[in-house]
């Protein structure tokens, strides 16, 4: 059996679009190993991570036997899978693949750490919110920002599972007196993260303006945990048009440092829902 602790975020995202591309085709497990004239638990194997090299005739077989036609999107895992022991990779497959790198981890992480100079996290944005960011970025088409909003939203369907994942959010005070959309939309967006907080579904803190300089600066990120203790954590860094993860222990220690840090400037949750609440009063006078 495959070390989970050596599976890289490559790795993971290979595993996990076999999968996909399996259930999109109807097919179970077994159906593919017979036609594959495989051992019966290969397939599970492999969308399971279990596996140290990845043929890659083994991919194109599957993704012609589950009638994948888009050659570019075979081509970009037959290469995701070539450098699935390289840890530390921009997601630069996204446009074919989807942005599901991150959001799959996301579903399957334990605890979720955020840290945000700017922006309120995706998963805790309300949908008026997210959209003024998706005009913001110029996208105009009324049937793409539906889709990005769809997503969203079903991203974040994990705030109310059961087994939901710890999550502590750390927003910059810059982040909250920026007034994305309308002013009316955004007291919506501030209220949704006291109502958040104060239900339990994630720690909310403000780092209010008068911490002055700190370790974070510099832009925002999420730490990511799970709940094999043989999965080690991984960062992501969001930008503009990619995201990087970060998987070396040295890096993973850095950032869960500079979280501490952050930990240490923070307002408590009832002081930080105080600030949000009289940053809502004066959107509505």
């Amino acid at each position: 059996m495959t070390d989970l602790s050596r599976q890289t975020v490559r790795h993971r995202r290979v595993s996990a679009e076999l999968k996909r591309m399996r259930e999109a085709s109807g097919k179970n497990a077994y159906e593919v190993a017979d036609a594959m004239r495989w051992n019966r638990t290969k397939v599970h194997r492999l969308e399971r991570g279990e596996w140290k090299r990845l043929k890659e005739a083994d991919v194109r077989r599957l993704a012609d036997f589950y009638g994948v036609a888009d050659r570019r999107r075979v081509d970009a895992l037959v290469a995701m899978a070539r450098q699935a022991s390289t840890r530390g990779w921009w997601a630069r497959y996204s446009d074919v693949l989807g942005p599901g790198s991150y959001t799959s981890l996301e579903a399957g992480a334990s605890e979720l750490r955020f840290y945000s100079g700017m922006l309120v996290p995706g998963l805790l944005q309300t949908s008026s919110y997210a959209e003024a960011i998706f005009r913001g970025a110029d996208i105009t088409d009324d049937a793409e920002i539906t889709r990005r909003l769809e997503a969203r939203r079903a991203r974040q369907e994990i705030l109310g599972r059961s087994d939901s994942p710890s999550i502590h959010a750390i927003i910059d005070q810059a982040a909250l007196n920026k007034v994305i959309g309308r002013p009316s939309a955004m007291a919506e967006q501030l209220l949704h993260l006291v109502e958040v907080g104060k239900r339990g579904k994630a720690k909310v803190q403000v780092l209010p303006d008068t911490a002055g300089s700190h370790p974070a600066l510099t832009g925002q990120f999420a730490i990511l945990s799970f709940p094999s203790e043989d999965e080690e954590p991984v960062v992501f860094i969001d930008s503009a048009h990619n995201g990087l993860f970060l998987e070396e222990p040295d890096e993973i220690a850095s950032y869960t440092l500079i979280f501490d840090r952050l930990r240490e400037l923070v307002l408590s949750a009832e002081d930080s829902y105080e600030l949000i609440a009289s940053l809502v009063n004066r959107l509505v006078e």
